[in-house]
This record gives C-alpha cells, sequence and structure tokens, in this order.
C-alpha cells in the first residue's frame, strides 16, 4: 500500500550505503554525510569563511542543471508529464537538493524523479533549480505545449478472481435470470475450496428493484464434496438481517446448525463426505459471503452458544426481562436479575405467569422459523435443540429482553487466538520456534507512523503508549484541525464512502494482543512489545513533512508539536512511500540512526526496479514482500535497495485452501454506514504488509538485546544470519538478503549480546504444511530446507496415495530443495480426496497435507456479473457502467467515449441490486489494488488495465455491544454507479 508521495537523487541511490561493513566505518561515514561533521575547521577541503570559496581563492562551480521531459515537449489535455534530473551534475561538489516549477501555479516538487499533470492547454515552462553543496544554483528549462483535449478514449483491460470464486445462482440483481437452488434437488453443485457470493431474503425485504423481492428467497442451497478437515464461514452484510447455516450430509439428514445473532455464522465439518450446505433467511434481506476451506477456528472468545452441536441444556432459558428486575424498598430499581426458565415453566405468581406468556408468544412466533424443506430430516433430540436456540434468538429480539442459552462449561485447555491458524505468514517466518525463545519485552517501543490507529480496537487498546496526529491539513486530516495529541484514525474514504484502516492492520501484525486469557482475533509479531501510533496519512495519503515530523517525534527530536514522548521509539514502521526523495527526510533518518533507532519501511507494489521512498534511503530496511509459497509477490518491487523479504500475500491465490486469498490477515474497522467504527480482521497483501513483519522481529531481538543497533543488524543481515535465502544464492534483487527467519534473528541477537547463542542443531522444515489443489489445480511447489544449525540430510520425500507424486526441482546433494507435487485426477470419481507428503531426514520427518477435489460439473470460476465504473477526480461516477460476465475464470471489459480526464477503476457486483458497487457481501476490485486505487491520466485509448476482484469482507466484526451477546455490525457505503439502459 504506497500511500504517499515522496522522492531523493538517483545519485543517492547508485551509492547507497549498506550498513554491512566492518562497523569501525561508521563514523567516518557519517561525517560523509552530516555538514556538521569536520565542523569547517582545520584538517583541510573547507571553503574560506564566509566567501564560499576554497582555500587558494578559486570560485565553487555552480551545477550544471539538465533534465528529461516525458513525453517530449507536448501533447493534449490532460497531460502527465516525467521529468528526470539524473543527467544534472556538480563538477566540484554534489547536487543536495533538486526543485522543479511547473509554470501553471501549482506547488513546487522537489526530487530527482517527478511527474506533474497539466490539466488545461496552453504553452509552459518547466524550471529545474539544482542546489550545490555550497549552496550554488543552476537552472534548466523546457517549454511543455499542451494542446486542447483530443476527443473521447477507450479503457480496457481484465479482471481476474480467485479459483475458488463462485456465486448464489439467484441474486436479486436485475441483470441476472435468477436459476432456483432453493431446495435440496436444486442443490448448486459448488467446489471446495470455495468463496462464494450469494443474496437471501424473505417476501417483501431488500431492493423493491430486485428479482427477488416479492417472492423471497429464504433458503439457498449449495452442494459439496468435503475431506472432514473443513470450516464453514458465512459472513452476513447488513446488520439489520439475520441469516442462519446449516449442514445436510447426503442422505439429507442434519448434520449441525448456526443460529446466531452476530454476524457471522461458522460451522465445523469433521467427516469426509457428500454435504448439502443451506443458507437460510431468517429476517430481513443481505447479501453474504460464504466460504469454505480447511481447518483453523474463525470463532472469537465472544462468542455466544449458537450451534447444534454447542454443549448446552435443551429446554432452558436464561432469561433476563423488566418482569424480573427486583426493586430495592431504599432506592430505585436494582439491575436486572437474570433468571433461569425452562420452557415448559408452571405459572406461579405474577412474574412466573408474564414470563411465561412470552415464551408461549415466543413459542407461537416460532411457526414462521421453522420452515424444513421437503426431504430435509431432523431427529427429536435436534428438533429440541433448534427449539431452544431459535426461540433464544426470538426472545432476544424483545425490547427490554436479554435471552441466552444454558451453556455447559468445561475446563479450559490454554487459549489460542482465534485466527491465529489463518496466519500462515508466521510460520512461513519460523515465529513459533522463536516464540518458544521470547515472546517480547514491554520496555520495547515500536512505532507505526501511518494513517493513525483505531485505539479501541480490541486487538490493540491495551498495547499503545501515547502518540501524535501529525497531519497539519485539516481536510486532509478529516478531524476538524490540524496536528493534535489524538492519533485515533477517522478513516480515510480510501474506497470511496468507506476507510481503509491501513495503520490499524499494521499495528496488529506488530504487536496485536496475543494468547490472553480471553483471546480476540489474531496474533501479534511481537506479543509484549507497545505500539506507539502516530499519525501521518489521511485523505488521498500523506506530505513528506507530516511524515518527516512524526519521525521526529518518534525519535525524541524536536518537532512541530513542540512535545516529545515520554519514552522514544526503539523502532520506526513506515508502511508508505513513493518513487519521490526528500532531503530533509533523508537528514531526519541520518539523525534517527544516530540515536541507535531502527527503521523498516516497504518498498512498494508498482512491481518495478526503481527505488521507493523512504525505503531506499541509507539507514532504512527496504522490505520485498513474498506469497504463502515464499515466492516474490506479482505487486513486489524489486531492485538494488532491496535489503530483505517477509510476507506480503497475494489475495489472488488460496493454495492452503482455506476458502480466504492468502493476504496477511490483521486487525480492520468498517465505516461503512452511519455509527461507530465496527472492529474486525481482514487478509490484505502488499509491501506494507511485509514491513511489520520486520518491524516485529526487530521489537523481539531487543527483548533479548536491548543495545541492538542498526549497524548491528545490517551486518547480522548481510551476515546471513537473520533470514533463510531465497532467489540467487546471496544477496539478490529480488529478495535482498532473504526471507526474515523470526528463530536465527533471535539467536542472532542473543549471540550479539553476549557472544553465546542456542544451538538447536539440524531442523527440517517444509515452506508449506497444507496444499489444496481445489477442483482444478495440478502442481504446487513445496521446499525442504534445514532451518537450524549443523547438517542434515533428506532420505526420500514420499507420498501415500497413487493420484499423488513429489519429483525433485532444484534438489542439492544433502536432498533440501524444491520438489514439485503434483496430483492425478484420471479415472477418480467425484469426491473429496486427502493425502500426505512426508520429508523423512537425519533430523527427522515433516509432513506435507494435500487435500483435492474431483467434481465433473461445469463449475469454472465465476464471481458474478460485474459492473465496471470510472470514478472521477471529484469522486463522481457519471459514466454508465460497463457489464461483462466471466468468462475461463477471468473477465474482460471495454469503456468506450471516456472523456478525457484523471479517473480510477472499479470493477464489482450488485447482488443486492442497490447500485452500489462494494458492499460487503460483494466482490469489488480495484487498478491496480482495492488498498490503493491508482489514478489513470486519460487523453488517448489504454489498455492493459487489469487488476484483482475479491469477495469484500472483514474475516469477523467484531462490534461495540453490550456483553448480552448482542452485536451491530455495519455495512459499507459503497460506490454509486449507473446502470447502462436497457436496450429498446
Amino acid at each position: 500500500m504506497s500511500l504517499i508521495r515522496l522522492s531523493t537523487p538517483k545519485s543517492r541511490v547508485a551509492t547507497r550505503w549498506r550498513a554491512v561493513r566492518d562497523r569501525r566505518s561508521l563514523p567516518l561515514f557519517a561525517c560523509l554525510l552530516l555538514a556538521a561533521c569536520g565542523g569547517g575547521g582545520g584538517g583541510g577541503g573547507g571553503n574560506d569563511p564566509g566567501t564560499g570559496n576554497p582555500p587558494g581563492g578559486v570560485a565553487n562551480q555552480a551545477p550544471v542543471a539538465r533534465f528529461s521531459l516525458t513525453p517530449g515537449t507536448g501533447g493534449s489535455a490532460p497531460l502527465l508529464v516525467s521529468v528526470d534530473a539524473a543527467d544534472t551534475t556538480d563538477a566540484d561538489g554534489s547536487v543536495t537538493s533538486y526543485s522543479w516549477d511547473f509554470g501553471d501555479g501549482s506547488t513546487a516538487q522537489v526530487g530527482v524523479v517527478t511527474q506533474h499533470v497539466y490539466a488545461t492547454e496552453g504553452t509552459f515552462t518547466v524550471t529545474l533549480t539544482a542546489t550545490d553543496n555550497d549552496g550554488d544554483l543552476g537552472r534548466a528549462t523546457a517549454t511543455v505545449t499542451v494542446s486542447p483535449s483530443a476527443g473521447t478514449a477507450t479503457i480496457s483491460g481484465t479482471i481476474s478472481i480467485l479459483p475458488s470464486s463462485a456465486i448464489d445462482s439467484d441474486v436479486n440483481d436485475r441483470l441476472t435470470t435468477a436459476v432456483s437452488n432453493n431446495d435440496f434437488d436444486n442443490a448448486q453443485p459448488v467446489t471446495n475450496p470455495l468463496t462464494l457470493g450469494g443474496f437471501a431474503n424473505l417476501p417483501s425485504t431488500g431492493a423493491a428493484t430486485g428479482n427477488l423481492f416479492a417472492s423471497g428467497d429464504r433458503h439457498d442451497f449449495y452442494r459439496i464434496e468435503l475431506s472432514g478437515q473443513e470450516e464453514i464461514l458465512l459472513t452476513i452484510a447488513e446488520p439489520d438481517a439475520d441469516l442462519d447455516l446449516r449442514l445436510w450430509d447426503d442422505s439429507r439428514a442434519l448434520v449441525d446448525a448456526s443460529l446466531g445473532m452476530d454476524t457471522t455464522e461458522v460451522l465445523s465439518v469433521t467427516e469426509a463426505g457428500t454435504y448439502f450446505i443451506e443458507v437460510l433467511a431468517f429476517s430481513g434481506a443481505s447479501n453474504y459471503i460464504l466460504n469454505v476451506g480447511l481447518g483453523g477456528s474463525t470463532t472469537t472468545s465472544r462468542r455466544a452458544v449458537a450451534r447444534l452441536s454447542d454443549a448446552f441444556v435443551p429446554g432452558e432459558l436464561i432469561l433476563t426481562a423488566p418482569e424480573t428486575r427486583l426493586r430495592s424498598s431504599a432506592g430505585p430499581a436494582a439491575k436486572p436479575r437474570p433468571q433461569l426458565v425452562a420452557l415448559q415453566p408452571a405459572a406461579s405468581g405474577a412474574a412466573a405467569q408474564a414470563m411465561s406468556d412470552r415464551i408461549s408468544h415466543g413459542r407461537r412466533e416460532l411457526d414462521r422459523h421453522t420452515d424444513v424443506v421437503a426431504g430435509g430430516r431432523i431427529s427429536a433430540a435436534q428438533q429440541a435443540r433448534l427449539e431452544t436456540l431459535r426461540l433464544a434468538k426470538l426472545m432476544n429480539a424483545e425490547a427490554g429482553v436479554s435471552a441466552e442459552v444454558n451453556a455447559l462449561r468445561k475446563a479450559l485447555a490454554v487459549p489460542n487466538d482465534p485466527f491465529y491458524s489463518r496466519q500462515w505468514h508466521y510460520e512461513n517466518i519460523n515465529l513459533p520456534l522463536a516464540w518458544d525463545i521470547t515472546t517480547g519485552s514491554s520496555d520495547v517501543i515500536v512505532a507505526v507512523i501511518d494513517s493513525g490507529v483505531l485505539l479501541n480496537h480490541p486487538d490493540l487498546n491495551d498495547r499503545l503508549v501515547a502518540g501524535f496526529d501529525f497531519i497539519s491539513s485539516p481536510g486532509r486530516a478529516r478531524d476538524g484541525d490540524g496536528i493534535d495529541p489524538n492519533p485515533d484514525d477517522p478513516g480515510d474514504l480510501q474506497f470511496g464512502g468507506s476507510s481503509s484502516f491501513h495503520g490499524t492492520h499494521v499495528a496488529g501484525t506488530i504487536g496485536a494482543e496475543s494468547n490472553t486469557a480471553t483471546p480476540e482475533g489474531g496474533a501479534g509479531v511481537d506479543w509484549t512489545a507497545r505500539i506507539m501510533p502516530l499519525r501521518a496519512l489521511g485523505l488521498d495519503g500523506g506530505t513528506t513533512f507530516d511524515v518527516v515530523q512524526a519521525m521526529r517525534f518518534a525519535a525524541g527530536l524536536s518537532n512541530d508539536s513542540g512535545t516529545v514522548p515520554a519514552e522514544t521509539a526503539d523502532i520506526i514502521n513506515l508502511s508508505l512511500g513513493s518513487e519521490f526523495s526528500s532531503a530533509s527526510e533523508q537528514a531526519t533518518i541520518n539523525e534517527i540512526r544516530n540515536l541507535g533507532i531502527l527503521i523498516a519501511a516497504s518498498a512498494g507494489n508498482e512491481s518495478t526496479d526503481l527505488p521507493s521512498f523512504p525505503a531506499a534511503y541509507d539507514g532504512v530496511v527496504s522490505v520485498a514482500a513474498t506469497t504463502i509459497s515464499n515466492g516474490q509477490a506479482p505487486y513486489s518491487n524489486f531492485g538494488s535497495t532491496i535489503d530483505v523479504a517477509a510476507p506480503g500475500g497475494n489475495n489472488g491465490t488460496d493454495i492452503n485452501g482455506d476458502g480466504i486469498g492468502d493476504g496477511v490477515i490483521s486487525a480492520i474497522g468498517d465505516d461503512g454506514s452511519p455509527g461507530p467504527i465496527v472492529f474486525g480482521y481482514a487478509a490484505l497483501n502488499g509491501t506494507s504488509m511485509a514491513a511489520p513483519h520486520i518491524a516485529g522481529v526487530m521489537a523481539l531481538m531487543k527483548a533479548v538485546h536491548p543495545a541492538l543497533t542498526p549497524a548491528e543488524f545490517d551486518a547480522a543481515l548481510a551476515a546471513g544470519e537473520l533470514t533463510v535465502d531465497l532467489g540467487a544464492p546471496g544477496r539478490d534483487d529480488v529478495f535482498g538478503f532473504g526471507l526474515i527467519d523470526a528463530r536465527r534473528a533471535v539467536l542472532a541477537a542473543i549471540d550479539l549480546a553476549d557472544g553465546a547463542g542456542i544451538d538447536p542443531g539440524p531442523i527440517l522444515a517444509s515452506s508449506n504444511s497444507s496444499l489444496n489443489f481445489g477442483s482444478f489445480g495440478t502442481q504446487f511447489d513445496v521446499t525442504f530446507s534445514n532451518i537450524g544449525s549443523g547438517e542434515l540430510t533428506i532420505d526420500t520425500v514420499s507420498t501415500d496415495q497413487p493420484w499423488l507424486t513429489a519429483t525433485a526441482q532444484d534438489v542439492a546433494a544433502d536432498g533440501t530443495g524444491t520438489y514439485r507435487v503434483s496430483v492425478d485426477r484420471s479415472g477418480l470419481a467425484d469426491g473429496s480426496y486427502t493425502g500426505t507428503v512426508t520429508a523423512d531426514s537425519s533430523a527427522g520427518s515433516v509432513d506435507v497435507r494435500v487435500t483435492m477435489q474431483v467434481l465433473s460439473a461445469n463449475t469454472a470460476a465465476d464471481a458474478g456479473l460485474h459492473f465496471v465504473i470510472l470514478v472521477d477526480s471529484d469522486g463522481s461516477t457519471e459514466l454508465p457502467a460497463a457489464v461483462v460476465s466471466a468468462r475461463n475464470g477471468e473477465y474482460s471489459f471495454t469503456l468506450r467515449d471516456v472523456p478525457p480526464g484523471q479517473y480510477r477503476v472499479f470493477g464489482g457486483t450488485d447482488s443486492d441490486d442497490d447500485n452500489f458497487l462494494c458492499d460487503d457481501g460483494e466482490a469489488c476490485g480495484s487498478f491496480r489494488t482495492l488498498d490503493a486505487p491508482e489514478t489513470l491520466t486519460v487523453n488517448g485509448d489504454i489498455d492493459g488495465v487489469d487488476f484483482l476482484s475479491e469477495y469484500r469482507l472483514s474475516i469477523e466484526s467484531l462490534s461495540n455491544a453490550a456483553s448480552s451477546g448482542k452485536t451491530t455490525s455495519s455495512r459499507s457505503a459503497g460506490i454509486p454507479f449507473r446502470r447502462p439502459e436497457p436496450s429498446p
């Protein structure tokens, strides 16, 4: 997520110093960079005081300014021009700053390379002013002629989707033809894993223009093959609707059901077979997302009893109602007193009679909610349990009433964070082995300079120290003022009507509350370190100046706030950047590094070898992104400035088969509708997600070696002590010095602290613990490696199924390396299959779990009818949408008659027919990425506008509701659009 526009001289890039040499060279290096070094006194080579001339009276030579201009010297409006001053020289010194005046009254820009858009026609003079280290100036100019707009244009591209994507065959979108999947006989066949967007409603609810308003769509049935290791997750988009989840076996007998009142319903599968998944509308109308994937609980510590399989006493409710409130003769009414009530009460007294009347009323209401499709079989015992759950749901909806099922308790095992099983990115960097050594220290503070943090998010609220808001522009800040002491994130409206809450996601990766007595959400890299939230990004990102002020505050340096923190940061995370550099920003980083503070920054998401700043500055650890398979993330920048790699994810794949794209899971918020922000969790991808993994590992290292310096970290990184080497041997331009290994990093820190590390001996590890080939995948590569010390030899890599093979691809003499795992579906009947790949070595064995489906039905990936729109620079969507259908798992689109201008491109479904894209529960995407939509300057035809559309949801939404179990959610406000006019 590159959210701001920043820049540095290419000459600085070319000489970028990597602090990997002997640490004794650091003072000399600092003197070369900092003007204060040497003081202008003796030692030779200094200028005569007050003259600007060197000894001997020879005049300083001014820099010779030169620059290139692309595209040439003109074009039609709007015209995007790029300027590059790399050819500027200074014969007797160095160029220290580059300033650009574009001649149209716009604010001057700085940096060797920058861009500017001329919105109107005219003739303009571009002026470059170069300043050398003696303060002398050199100038160069060029003329740009902008002609009138060239007329309308065509924009075309493709939209990709996950192979597991599917769409409910009857949604409310009026442009679709509803195909019933409302019973067992018409159940829609789907693949495993599955990410499906759907819609369900009772009659006369939802958008009246849609397919299903009059008839309703009470039931959606899906037929699926399961291996017995899956979890089924239903996410409900609308806060005022209630959908339930049922699971039936192939004989149409009820297996389990979830009847919660929250925005998610979850069921687990323990036996292989053919199943029917039913989504049932209990009240209202809503989009929904149905995920099916391998293992891992997604429930939270707040989950109330809601499943048929939960341990509770059927026929009993814990009820708190107005009639049960006790009054004190000495004062006002006391707090409501809960009572245990049988569903067949014997009335005795007025209060008991009132309770009996309530239950009788609830029983009559059940008749509207006990709909079982013909053929469904429910046992008497299941019926009693379902009746208890339904009655609790109905009575809990009454004003002033709290109804709960009487749950059975038992001794608890050691708690785990609910989403940790889905945080594949932690196993990929060997965090569990690092946690065996340390889980962090509260003495360590990590500053997160970003969009701020949701200060009340339950995964972060106990981990924060005082921060600050350094957004100087009230309009960009969205909080009504300039800088202030409140770093709470009010949202950046990155998605039109809703926000990214980028800083919250980054902070959660670094240090979400983990392994507590009441676990919430996901785990953080460091379980104990504190987080300093500093806000510098708001609407449309942020400025270099605001970022610099935040960095200075974190380090305890003078800044515009006039204050410094009581305790300065030990580590700074910068998940932001652009191609523009700043001399003042580099100077601040030099100061911070000299204070011993570590800085990690994201390398950028443009898939280019051009440097991104601040990651490319001297003294900053530049972090590239890897995928779940430890390959290069398709968006990740590369090149000579990359230092290290960490998981950034790729939501365009689902290799582990958990039904969710392989992004990085962390804390998030949802502000899509009026009311308080809803706290939740989501999978995002980007180098912004990679950098906090490094910051978190730095915090673990500081926990065992508080005196760790940036120079020590750099030296250990270059020596290969902190990473597992990926790509070409040694440092390369894709992964830098390799993929961070948390365990090795902690051991290296211990060694630096006392000279005696821990020798764990050889350890065999695999790059993946599970693979899901779905219905179409045929091969994946898995790497087996020695992540410990000493030698290890792999004897065999074998499989336990005839349809499963593992073949050596790039393997060393000791057997470690990459193996290709392949499946062959020839001759296999429809169903779900599981197998295991086992690597046996002199240091033990490692298993990789494999799941595969065989399905003869035509279930090519299809996320539903997509609308593609252009959002103007003012946020309007005046042009009608292009409507496209999936073909071979992707969508091709063309937008015609586009007026010249600047636009962002969005594409997605409108399953609820409300004329808004990117609602919760709908597929949505944007060029280049949804988390950071790119603006296109259109003055001619543009092709290759390719992006990913994915179902937009928080994995779970936690509300601020009381602990009664009643929870709320909000849906995204979405992006309004115009449907095309129907053909005459």
